[in-house]
């Protein structure tokens, strides 16, 4: 099914609208965030394992660009865009671009319950998980576990209840959707207030980037290699790890918002030709380069 939001419908607002039909906006994000800032900010996060990302589930938008005008982008169907998306697009351009008015996206059946396995923190297991039965709807690595997430109506529940014991997990437990969107988020929220991090690379070098980086508190989608932490650490010392690690980083300020942004010069100047046709007269949010 699908659902249309004024871009102003906080996510809490949104889910309580869809629980009465039964349905369900599977995606990660602050509960009291807008749904145009979830997507403007690309809050994508464990959950995309099993059910996409921003950009797989948005499938249209209506957005304000630096000019005044209004763009309709996408539709209300699944299948709709022949050439250019430019709904995924709208994703994770912190307002550089355009603001969300109204969004249409992909909603899902609501999930009866919730079980979460915890394992030894070996990202192997995931691989080893991946081609089974038994393959998570979401999975976090912290230094103490891997955590692995599924969601399902009360048969599936019962079913991963019984099978999870084939693979030898240290801890597993039942409860319902709220509590696992609530473990979720406090496992892949940082803290207000404070810088933090957001690293991208090859989820087999998740290991080898925080040991280099030498980072405390860290948490990492495991299917994925996106690796967050925030508090005390050196930029460069980051940067340089992700280098190594084949991947890249993005830092974010005391307010969420990003900065410090350095693409390579190609990059740069596509950003800068996109920023002059969406936004000329430089009206909304700099490009954070």
């Amino acid at each position: 099914m699908t659902a249309t939001f004024s871009g102003d419908v906080t996510l809490a607002m949104a889910q309580e609208s869809l629980k009465a039909s039964g349905q369900w906006l599977a995606v990660d994000g602050e509960e009291s965030a807008s749904l145009a800032e979830l997507i403007e900010c690309n809050s994508t996060g464990p959950l995309r394992l099993g059910f996409g990302g921003w950009r797989d589930n948005l499938l249209g938008v209506q957005f304000i660009n630096g000019t005044g005008q209004l763009i309709t982008a996408g539709g209300r169907v699944l299948k709709n865009v022949a050439g250019y998306d430019l709904s995924r697009f709208m994703v994770g351009q912190f307002g550089c671009f355009g603001r969300i008015e109204t969004i249409t996206t992909r909603t899902y059946l609501r999930p009866a319950g919730a079980v979460l396995a915890a394992f030894e923190p070996r990202r192997d297991q995931l691989n080893a998980m991946l081609v089974t039965s038994c393959r998570p709807q979401w999975c976090v690595l912290t230094p103490e576990a891997l955590l692995m997430g599924y969601l399902g109506d009360e048969v599936s529940i019962a079913y991963y209840q019984d099978a999870l014991k084939r693979y030898s997990p240290e801890e597993v437990l039942t409860h319902s959707l709220e509590d696992d969107i609530a473990a979720r988020s406090k496992l892949w929220s940082m803290p207000n207030g404070v810088e933090s991090f957001r690293a991208m690379v090859p989820p087999s070098k998740i290991g080898q980037f925080v040991e280099q980086a030498k980072v405390a508190g860290w948490v990492a989608d495991a299917a994925f290699g996106i690796v967050k932490a925030s508090g005390t650490f050196d930029p460069a010392v980051i940067r340089k790890s992700a280098d190594t690690a084949g991947g890249a980083v993005m830092f974010f300020d005391i307010d969420g918002k990003p900065f410090d942004l350095r693409p390579d010069p190609d990059v740069k100047v596509l950003l800068e030709k996109l920023k002059y046709a969406f936004d000329p007269d430089g009206k909304l949010v700099p490009i954070p380069i």
